[in-house]
């Protein structure tokens, strides 16, 4: 957030020069649109999930906002402690809390799988057959969201892991 404390004092120091150029009403209308930017700027960047809607089976919800736009039927997952494996960590449905749950996709359909670390560890998800790599959704930081789209061609079995704690951290994608 170092860049708005900039642009606070961005603003703070060309307010007198705005003043003198524009009216007032002006100025502060110009003040108050580059702020509106700014906050949507902040917010299209924070990569923060707002659910809204129906959570099923595979916790998919009709409309997904992120930071990274708007994904319909998003599938929902967490990265979780546990404590009783080692590494102690899986993936689980937020919703039903079902732990590393198989998900269900439908052949040549984009699904996306929106993923939530709230650990203090950085975590990949990653799907893949028979041990090649077909999507990732790149390092999740702690603390902060990620997503990854994968359309698959074919009616089959994928595996789906996290390249850090793939012992732990693994499901079964069934597409149909």
């Amino acid at each position: 957030m170092e860049f708005v404390s900039i642009f606070i004092s961005m603003i703070s120091d060309l307010w007198p020069l705005m003043q003198k150029t524009f009216t007032r009403a002006a100025a502060s209308i110009l003040v108050i649109g580059s702020l509106a930017l700014l906050v949507l700027v902040v917010t299209y960047n924070s990569n923060t999930v707002v659910g809204a809607g129906y959570y099923g089976s595979n916790s998919q919800s009709s409309i997904i906002l992120a930071g990274q736009g708007i994904v319909k039927n998003a599938i929902q997952l967490s990265a979780k402690l546990d404590n009783s494996v080692n590494p102690p960590f899986r993936w689980v449905n937020p919703t039903s809390g079902v732990v590393n749950p198989t998900l269900k996709f439908k052949a040549n359909t984009n699904q996306t799988i929106q993923i939530q670390n709230p650990t203090d560890f950085k975590h990949q998800f990653i799907i893949d057959q028979n041990g090649n790599q077909l999507a990732t959704s790149g390092d999740i930081a702690p603390g902060s969201s990620g997503q990854v789209s994968f359309k698959p061609n074919m009616i089959g079995t994928f595996g789906y892991h996290c390249l850090y704690h793939p012992t732990t951290m693994k499901g079964i994608i069934q597409v149909q």
